[in-house]
């Protein structure tokens, strides 16, 4: 398929994990791919793709980026907003600054991420936006200051669809369950008996890859979810239905 034929399309946290799936997934079918990137040691896993170096709680690098598309590419159709932290904590174990630290990416960066993206897909005559929620948004999940910003991020997304379906830019979110990527990886590595307990409360059995996550994305922004605007689609194996 080449759904994305023409189409300029910038991710953000694409040097690992679900970004760096969905980077490639958007390429495979005919995007321009903008791969945010955290640091110069992520630029050999995007190789192919135009990397640009994004820390997405920086207003000045979003427009240091979003002006290479615009000058490099002709616009911009397509933005998600992947990059994300993870932190565990019980409220009373959590610090000010681990608070901050982690609403500062995943929540303040997706927002910015909205803010400076916008006014580039309507010179585009619209566009889509899709944000990266997680079970843990819609769900009682631990780890409270992670939950807290993937809800906001829900609620963000929902706010925004209402206010810019009128630009032609539809606005959704995904909410994985957890995910075999870098940050399970050293959540589980931390936490004895952690993966068996999440892969028992999955209906499926197991986790998700990363590339199945990349696919519902790469729906979302597609021409195929045209009349789809402000959802969250939950893909975490059936976890969200019990």
């Amino acid at each position: 398929m080449e759904r994305f034929q023409g189409k300029v399309a910038l991710v953000t946290g694409a040097g690992s994990g679900i970004g760096l799936a969905t980077a490639r997934r958007l390429a495979l079918e005919g995007a321009v791919v903008v791969a945010g990137i955290l640091d110069e040691s992520q630029r050999p896993a995007v190789v192919g793709l135009d990397a640009q170096i994004l820390d997405v709680r920086e207003e000045a690098d979003w427009d240091r980026v979003l002006d290479h598309v615009e000058a490099a590419h002709g616009g911009l159709d397509m933005l998600v907003n992947n990059a994300g932290v993870h932190r565990l904590g019980t409220v009373e174990a959590t610090t000010r600054e681990l608070w901050d630290a982690v609403m500062e990416v995943n929540l303040f960066g997706t927002f910015l991420g909205c803010k400076k993206a916008i006014p580039a897909l309507r010179r585009r005559g619209g566009g889509a936006i899709v944000n990266l929620s997680s079970i843990a948004g819609i769900r009682g999940v631990p780890g409270q200051a992670y939950a807290t910003t993937k809800g906001a991020i829900y609620t963000l997304t929902l706010a925004l669809a209402a206010d810019h379906v009128g630009d032609g830019i539809r606005i959704n979110c995904v909410c994985p369950g957890a995910t075999e990527t870098p940050i399970i990886d050293q959540i589980v590595a931390r936490v004895a008996g952690l993966r068996a307990e999440i892969v028992a409360k999955t209906p499926m059995g197991r986790l998700a890859t990363p590339e199945e996550v990349a696919a519902a994305i790469a729906y979302l922004a597609s021409d195929d979810a045209s009349y789809i605007t402000g959802i969250a689609l939950p893909v975490d194996g059936g976890r969200s239905g019990r």
